[in-house]
């Protein structure tokens, strides 16, 4: 059926065929490449083979029928059939039946196929042989990937990755100039399917699905050609084996093939169902059979590598690029450290009076607000207690102000020794000091207040002259129990007031407010 009249979405039949449930090719491109006429193509007894291949249980004879009537492709079966790749004993074969029996029905099936592709040398604009030596290669490391993960599919997926790339076939045939001129190395496949999807809309590995579909490809095969480019993953064994055999194919051929598997490696570090035991093997298996797979298919015999040393230097350099990403990582980390070490500090300097280093005014009065909606809502005690060193401004005039500033530090400092873990104590302004007191009631307000009072009658905060120098203190306490206020500033002024009615009563006191009604 040609292209430009299939559905994309819908299924429908062709020569009794259903056809799988593809995404939609773009509508351009669908109507362009059913108008081509040039469209790669197979010969009449190829067809025929696939035509078979579609019916419930296909006999050997019928398809050696179909064979035999096309020499050339009859003489291409005979020569694999008696090659070593597919010979098991010294006997030849000879006839058409015997050599369809000898490769089986997917072999057979995959050699009718490639039978009609174009040849390396075919185009001066697309490097056939490159892509005829990424086909077999995926094609034996597909089957090798599939006698170990699903066995029964290993004929199949050995055809399907050997025509998995005929797209590229579809879209140079449909778009020549402008493909071989627009698309980067062939080489790098992640590139190319990008500018395919930016130029046409979609990728070869669907444009050469629906051109399966359109030779009457078996359903199954065509989905998976669709679905050959997708991401490594657990869970689907044959699309694994059909995914990753391309990926072997390109890390073979690659400029570089150490660092490809180096990549591979590091992905397939994902996968549960993969290990590198199973690489090497299929590695191994394809070092020995591809010189003969390649002049089955008359093309030029991939590069030769030695799979251990390859993997070997792969897993080399893998661990070198793992000690750079931790490298890196390790930098980047001690830069963020460093970073949140400075935004620490920056944080700290915004919240922390410069002088006392106690928190500054700001930073207390947002704390207050958290605190008091706290405990507000939860019906929680709260004390607030306000500080204000008795006569300090007699101390600046009498020794100066950086004298004075001394006082204030070491007074800071013996505060911050004396209130609790939950407290918090802040510099209100000048020689004024408050301290926040979460689920703490009037009486064990108290109590700080009076060990405050105690330390400064104990202990000089300064000396003059080698003299001690005493400095007092009035302090006013404000607690939840004491009146319902109606915001934290209200409860702030109550200590306040009780802290200046310790100054008018003569100073050096502690204080709670009373509320007057």
């Amino acid at each position: 059926m040609p292209l430009d009249r299939m559905s994309t979405t819908e299924s429908k039949s062709v020569i009794g065929l259903t056809i799988p449930e593809l995404p939609p090719l773009p509508d351009t491109l669908r109507l362009r490449l059913g108008e081509c006429r040039t469209l790669p193509s197979l010969p009449a007894a190829a067809a025929r083979v696939i035509g078979l291949a579609r019916a419930p249980e296909p006999r050997l004879t019928d398809f050696a029928a179909a064979i035999q009537q096309d020499p050339a492709l009859t003489l291409r079966l005979l020569s694999m059939a008696n090659s070593a790749y597919f010979s098991r004993s010294a006997n030849r074969v000879v006839t058409c039946h015997d050599a369809v029996s000898r490769l089986g029905l997917d072999a057979t099936l995959a050699a009718a196929m490639s039978f009609g592709l174009p040849r390396p040398g075919a185009s001066d604009a697309l490097d056939y042989d490159y892509l005829w030596q990424r086909s077999i290669i995926a094609a034996l490391a597909a089957q090798q990937l599939a006698e170990q993960l699903c066995p029964d599919e290993a004929g199949q997926l050995f055809t399907m990755a050997l025509i998995q790339d005929i797209g590229i076939l579809a879209l140079e045939a449909v778009d020549a100039e402008r493909y071989s001129s627009h698309v980067p190395s062939l080489r790098d496949h992640d590139k190319l399917r990008e500018t395919e999807h930016r130029l046409y809309g979609c990728d070869h590995s669907l444009a050469g699905a629906w051109l399966a579909i359109s030779w009457g490809v078996p359903a199954p095969m065509a989905a998976g050609i669709a679905d050959s480019h997708g991401p490594l993953e657990d869970g689907n064994p044959k699309r694994l084996c059909l995914r990753l055999s391309c990926r072997i194919a390109d890390g073979w051929l690659a400029h570089s093939p150490a660092a490809a598997f180096s990549d591979l490696l590091h992905q397939l570090a994902l996968l549960e169902s993969l290990d590198i035991a199973m690489l090497v093997s299929v590695l191994e298996d394809l070092q020995q059979r591809l010189p003969t797979l390649a002049k089955l298919f008359e093309i030029t015999c991939p590069p030769d590598i030695n799979s251990t040393t390859l993997l070997a230097e792969a897993k080399e350099l893998l661990f070198e690029q793992n000690l750079l990403l931790n490298q890196r990582l390790a930098e980047q980390r001690h830069e963020l450290e460093a970073l949140l070490a400075r935004h620490d500090e920056l944080d700290e300097q915004h919240r922390t009076d410069h002088l006392t280093r106690l928190a500054n005014r700001p930073w207390l009065e947002k704390l207050l607000v958290q605190h008091f909606d706290c405990a507000l809502m939860g019906k929680r005690p709260l004390s607030v207690m306000f500080i204000d060193l008795d006569h300090f401004k007699r101390i600046n005039d009498l020794y100066g102000h950086r004298f004075g500033d001394e006082v204030l530090i070491r007074f800071a400092a013996a505060l911050e020794n004396m209130v609790r873990e939950d407290d918090i104590a802040g510099r209100y302004g000048g020689e004024e000091f408050l301290v926040i007191m979460p689920n703490t009631r009037r009486e064990q307000a108290s109590k700080l207040g009076d060990r405050i009072r105690q330390y400064l009658a104990s202990q000089p905060l300064a000396k003059t002259e080698g003299e001690p120098l005493h400095v007092t203190a009035s302090i006013g306490i404000a607690s939840m129990e004491d009146a319902d206020f109606e915001n934290v500033n209200a409860m702030v002024d109550a200590a306040d007031k009780a802290m200046y009615g310790v100054k008018h009563d003569g100073r050096d006191g502690v204080a709670h407010y009373k509320h007057r009604d």
